[in-house]
């Protein structure tokens, strides 16, 4: 199975792992966005979003001030 490119979205200490090659990849990620979520400026690419989510979670696990969200939208 080929690696997909993930991002991932921020709120509070929820973390939602999400596939630039979903074919619905912008609407999700608007609409996450307009939420209130977070962009992290982590990307990760993985087989699938379990994958990616475990991987998420081991880099953060040593470096939880470098992963606060880079960006900030609001409406």
């Amino acid at each position: 199975m080929p690696k997909q490119h993930f991002i991932f979205l921020l709120k509070g200490e929820v973390v939602t792992p999400q596939s630039l090659g979903d074919p619905d990849a912008g609407a999700i990620i608007r609409a996450v966005l307009l939420q209130g979520f977070y962009l992290s400026r982590i990307h990760i690419m993985a087989v699938d979003g379990r994958e990616a989510l475990r991987k998420f979670q081991r880099m953060t696990e040593f470096y939880a001030e470098e992963t606060k969200a880079e960006v900030i939208l609001s409406s």
